[in-house]
């Protein structure tokens, strides 16, 4: 069966995978406003908490963005490296 070859070209193109990685970026960004959030979480009284019953929300919120900036880095440098065997 003869398959034309900008066919081929696609679905050989999909196997490398995309050149554009978003994670990687989204990654930075997250991870980067939830250090931000969690040192302005920290640095504040506790007058500030009033208002949300006395919990820290931007702690709280810092401290979940950045774990999940690190998850899409990880999961980044996990792909980039196994693309290189």
């Amino acid at each position: 069966m003869n398959v034309p070859s900008e066919a081929k070209n696609e679905t050989s193109g999909m196997r490398q995978g995309h050149v554009l990685d978003l994670k990687l970026p989204i990654g930075w960004l997250l991870s980067f406003y939830g250090l931000v959030l969690g040192i302005y979480g920290l640095a504040t009284g506790r007058e500030m908490h009033a208002i949300s019953l006395g919990t820290n929300l931007n702690l709280i919120w810092g401290s979940l963005m950045l774990a999940i900036g690190g998850a899409f880095l990880l999961a980044a440098f996990l792909k980039r490296n196994r693309k290189g065997r």
